[in-house]
């Protein structure tokens, strides 16, 4: 009886380990990873848990670590959704259990539930969380926030925004110091000043175009969009957005435009010019692109401190994504796209720099 009894409670002993070792590392256990030294031994467990390859990732279970090359140390934790790519890997299945209890089959009112408020990213199709000192970076498969893709931990302490402030109070400033020797200087540097070559008598006047997507600019870090928000806008719109406005702006030749916050009501506002929908491509909405091309082209110059280029547009062999940006502004995008419903769109789109 007693080598029975032996065995029994070897087996059991064993059953006891392995089910520690099965949950050691998901859930909340996966954040101790973060700052982890992957050149210690204590990594091996680790690495055999998850079945990691050379590159720290195993695509059959969705994981994928960031691992600093100098410091040998785990600087983020990557979670992918079944099916997702990223730098050229596939990841076809996906962990059970994530930290804070997340969901890959979570919408953004269950990961607001969670996380609390996020915010999202401008120019990508992600929101960014916070706990404590972890960012929670959610990424999704489309425009629509509905599915998500992958699910990114990483150490980052949340950074309080920097108070923006309005014309009257930077008029204000300008005053106290306009008599001293370092205010030519200051006006200069000042982030949207028109460059003085722009305002000498001796040039010509900017173009009613060009002054109104600079406007876009001036209002969002003047007062992030709120100096030129209107009412509600109710007609629908070719992103479903619920929580969109007017604007007091008109940019030359857009249909419309619009600010817009998303996901939530309190989400940032975000601003977009639509300059033609339709439901085929034909040779106006052709002959739409090229205007806007132009008018891109002739009013943001590389002599003015404005880069050009095409991006790839995976909606269209003919029709590029053309971006201009401003390492003082930002970047302004002629976009085409369309949507799962059939309908196409030409539109402005915009990258906000915050400072």
């Amino acid at each position: 009886m007693r080598p029975k009894f032996l065995v029994v409670s070897l087996l059991f002993n064993l059953l006891f380990l392995y089910g520690n070792a099965a949950t050691e590392y998901v859930g909340n256990n996966l954040l101790l990873l973060l700052g982890f030294n992957t050149a210690s031994k204590d990594f091996k467990p680790i690495k055999e848990f998850w079945l990691l390859d050379k590159n720290f990732e195993n695509n059959y279970g969705g994981i994928k670590l960031s691992v600093n090359s100098i410091t040998d140390k785990v600087e983020g934790i990557l979670i992918a959704g079944e099916n997702y790519q990223a730098n050229g890997t596939k990841f076809l299945k996906c962990c059970s259990a994530l930290p804070y209890g997340i969901l890959l089959s979570d919408d953004t009112a269950a990961l607001q539930t969670k996380l609390g408020g996020g915010q999202k990213l401008v120019g990508r199709n992600a929101m960014k969380f916070y706990q404590d000192k972890i960012a929670v970076e959610v990424s999704f498969t489309n425009a629509n926030f509905e599915t998500i893709g992958s699910v990114k931990f990483f150490n980052e302490a949340k950074v309080v925004p920097i108070e923006v402030k309005t014309a009257e109070q930077k008029k204000t400033s300008y005053a106290k110091i306009k008599n001293q020797e370092k205010y030519k200087q200051l006006e200069k540097a000042t982030f949207l000043e028109i460059p003085l070559a722009e305002i000498n008598k001796n040039t010509p006047a900017l173009s009613t175009f060009k002054q109104a997507v600079l406007d876009v600019f001036k209002s969002y870090r003047e007062s992030n969009f709120y100096s030129i928000k209107s009412s509600s806008k109710s007609s629908s719109n070719f992103w479903n957005y619920k929580f969109a406005y007017t604007t007091k702006l008109k940019i030359p030749g857009e249909k419309f435009n619009m600010l817009y916050s998303f996901p939530f009501y309190q989400s940032p506002l975000d601003f977009v010019s639509v300059i033609k929908e339709a439901d085929a491509v034909d040779q106006s909405f052709v002959s739409s692109y090229k205007d806007f091309e132009k008018k891109l082209t002739e009013n943001f110059s590389v002599s003015e401190g404005w880069t050009a280029s095409c991006l790839a547009n995976k909606e269209s062999k003919v029709l590029s994504d053309l971006q201009f940006s401003n390492d003082k502004y930002g970047s302004v995008i002629l976009d085409y796209s369309k949507n799962p419903k059939g309908k196409h769109i030409l539109y402005l789109r915009f990258l906000l720099y915050s400072n």
